[in-house]
């Protein structure tokens, strides 16, 4: 019974920090930091994006949690891959935070871009050039870091049984599929979009069989 009510949790916090990832990325942040304009957009929308970085960070400890709760779970199975777990998610958090950083600065550049006049926005424009593509790499590398927690995850659940075989071992492909995503951007390859998308059809199966059906 306590297995299943902690699955119950862990689903709930994973389907909230599912909707907030498509919330900020989608509509508060990815829009607006990824648009060519981006120098004029972000301070012009700074409400968006300062929610978009609060949001954010509030994901981030949700997953922390997620994992603390985790953790007593894998540890009788598994302890190191419980312990890895753990870690790898406080990592993930710590890059998290540090691409927000760049956010943040690229708010504060955007604002005196904006307040400076035409003719004196030109150095503005170079180092907006070079801390945009800054920031695209932590934003990467991000997402990098973030599919190895994932990872362990899915091989955790697929190595003790709580969920259906088939649920874990489709979620190990699909975020193979993500950091091969995220590796092809990475190397200037181009965003395959589409490798993205078995990894939130396979959240869409997991989060409601943790919350009404558990762990084994």
């Amino acid at each position: 019974m306590k297995n299943i009510k902690i699955a119950r949790v862990v689903g709930c916090i994973f389907l909230i920090q599912f909707l907030m990832g498509i919330l900020i990325n989608q509509i508060l942040i990815g829009p607006i930091v990824f648009s060519e304009d981006f120098l004029t957009n972000v301070f012009a929308n700074s409400n968006k994006v300062i929610i978009g970085v609060l949001t954010s960070i509030i994901n981030g400890v949700l997953g922390i949690i997620a994992a603390i709760i985790l953790y007593p779970v894998f540890r009788k199975y598994r302890k190191g891959v419980a312990l890895l777990f753990l870690s790898l998610t406080i990592i993930g958090f710590v890059i998290l935070t540090i691409d927000y950083v760049f956010v943040l600065s690229l708010l504060s550049l955007s604002k005196e871009y904006t307040n400076t006049g035409i003719s004196e926005r030109t150095h503005f424009q170079t180092f907006g050039a070079v801390l945009y593509q800054t920031r695209w790499w932590t934003h990467y590398l991000e997402m990098l870091v973030a599919c190895f927690p994932l990872f362990v995850f899915y091989f955790a659940l697929f190595r003790i049984k709580l969920i259906p075989r088939f649920i874990s071992l489709w979620g190990i492909i699909s975020v193979i599929l993500m950091c091969i995503a995220v590796m092809f951007a990475i190397f200037d390859q181009g965003t395959l979009m589409i490798l993205f998308l078995p990894l939130a059809l396979n959240q869409l199966v997991l989060f409601p069989w943790l919350i009404f059906k558990g762990f084994k």
